[in-house]
């Protein structure tokens, strides 16, 4: 459900690997997917892929697994979407970017229906029909919300693995879900505002400076929020993020810049934007995310109207 190019990626890994996939999206990626196949290459091979079944609204039927992968912004017409097809047996598994899409989700469908995830790999749609994964920063993470393991999990993280997805099961996906968006509140929005992959922005000394104040705000404010990051400082994450998640991530072009450039909307209001609503909700000063969100919005808006 949203098969753009991180859905039609899992999709379309999951269906080359014997599963029967129904990928829900825009028409013109349908379309094509429906004529000719969807054809993915990158660092998980070269693949085409003709057996999925390509719609532009959601089927008539009750499938077993709903992956989630809309923009943040389009999760709750997404869940009233989503309803019709939703069976008793039915599991949501929201892979999405930024806060606040479990809680948005569990008000429509319920709680008990939702298996959280992250992914944190890069894809890109070429033209419709056409994606290309180009990087990887760690496994797809699948998990129930309270932390447990149960049989649901481990069938969803052997489906993905045995799909050539690399996928483990997590004991604390919350925690997980807030350790993403410290990695999309460092990279994303400084990638679209300076057009640059991940690279340039770890190389340069100004925009380091500027992630740390960054996190550091996001620490500040997940601390008032109650939510344990698991980590005694923000230095702590950013030597996780400079050392392990950027260097193989480091050719990466964020989603936020190719939004940017299509002149579409970004998920800057869930990710760097829930930092900002979250820190005044609790009294916490967040005058650095609260500038580049600014910014991205000011890009946002001078693109869309060149094109």
């Amino acid at each position: 459900m949203g098969a753009g190019a991180i859905g039609s990626v899992i999709g379309g890994m999951l269906a080359l690997h014997g599963h029967r996939v129904i990928l829900v999206g825009r028409r013109s990626h349908m379309d094509e997917i429906s004529n000719r196949g969807l054809h993915i290459s990158g660092i998980w091979g070269e693949h085409t892929i003709n057996n999925l079944i390509a719609m532009t609204q959601p089927p008539k039927e009750y499938p077993d697994i709903i992956f989630l992968c809309t923009k943040s912004f389009d999760t709750l017409d997404a869940a009233r979407q989503m309803l019709s097809m939703i069976g008793p047996d039915t599991v949501i598994v929201p892979v999405q970017n930024g806060l606040g899409n479990i809680e948005t989700l569990s008000g429509i469908v319920g709680e008990e229906k939702i298996v959280g995830a992250i992914a944190i790999f890069g894809s890109v749609m070429r033209s419709p029909a056409i994606v290309k994964v180009t990087v990887i920063a760690s496994e797809v993470l699948i998990g129930e919300i309270d932390g447990s393991f149960t049989q649901r999990v481990g069938d969803i993280v052997n489906m993905l693995n045995n799909a050539a997805i690399p996928t483990k099961a997590s004991d604390n996906i919350l925690r997980d879900i807030w350790h993403k968006v410290l990695y999309n509140i460092a990279l994303n929005p400084l990638s679209a505002l300076f057009q640059v992959s991940y690279g340039h922005i770890a190389d340069n000394p100004d925009t380091r400076w500027l992630i740390e104040q960054m996190i550091s705000e996001a620490f500040q404010v997940a601390e008032a929020t109650g939510v344990d990051l698991g980590m005694d400082s923000p230095e702590d994450y950013l030597e996780i993020l400079w050392n392990k998640q950027l260097p193989p991530t480091r050719v990466h072009l964020s989603s936020m810049l190719q939004d940017i450039n299509l002149g579409k909307k970004t998920e800057i209001d869930h990710i760097n934007g829930a930092i900002v609503e979250l820190g005044a909700r609790y009294g916490i000063a967040t005058p650095y995310n609260n500038a580049v969100v600014r910014m991205v919005k000011a890009k946002e808006k001078l693109i869309a109207s060149e094109l």
